[in-house]
């Protein structure tokens, strides 16, 4: 990627550093949120993968087990279906296309790290060059701010209410012993369907 491109970016881009250790602090505050509507229900999101092809998924996938992996410890990245739930974010037709850009874009700019470093396709390598991978690029400025975005919808993922694409069967809030309020949101009152109603008032 052009690095005056890459600049442009960071700028533009807020920094949210995170870590595994920060996630409980900010997984039991987020809780509160869990039951506003920011996404739209399942029913009504195109399938993201008319959005992202089949390796781009893949990758995603992959980078999100990374940063959120299945360690014995909790549920990981693929338990709340977070691959499909940053599929969903993307599908928003409300969301900035400029954001949705920076996020597909942050994918090739992952190969192309990778390439640099390995000489060889994201997906060939083996799990610890993978890592590896993600733990030196999380270094550099635009690609923090990349990876903190996408560790943030995760966070998403697991706390949010199912309906919107996560914590599928709740597994979010039973690994936090969360009990979500009653009675949960209508079908009037998901995301865009809300939006709706506040711009006919």
């Amino acid at each position: 990627m052009n690095k005056d491109l890459k600049n442009n970016v960071d700028k533009k881009q807020p920094r949210w550093l995170l870590n595994r250790k920060q996630l409980i602090g900010s997984a039991i505050a987020g809780c509160a949120f869990s039951q506003i509507p920011f996404r739209k229900s399942l029913a009504k999101i195109p399938p993201h993968d008319q959005l992202l092809n089949e390796r781009q998924i893949q990758i995603i996938e992959s980078v999100q087990e990374i940063l959120f992996p299945s360690d014995g410890n909790g549920p990981g990245a693929s338990d709340i279906n977070a691959a499909d739930y940053f599929g969903w974010i993307l599908s928003d037709p409300n969301k900035d296309p400029e954001e949705v850009s920076y996020f597909i874009n942050g994918i090739g700019w992952v190969e192309e790290s990778e390439m640099e470093t390995f000489s060889k396709n994201y997906l060939d390598l083996e799990q610890v060059e993978k890592e590896k991978l993600i733990s030196d690029i999380a270094n550099t400025n635009w690609e923090e701010s990349w990876l903190s975005m996408i560790l943030s919808f995760i966070f998403e993922a697991l706390l949010f209410d199912p309906q919107y694409g996560g914590n599928p069967n709740n597994i979010g809030w039973d690994w936090l012993n969360y009990y979500a309020g009653q009675p949960k949101p209508t079908e009037k009152l998901l995301y865009p369907e809300i939006l709706k109603t506040i711009r006919r008032t």
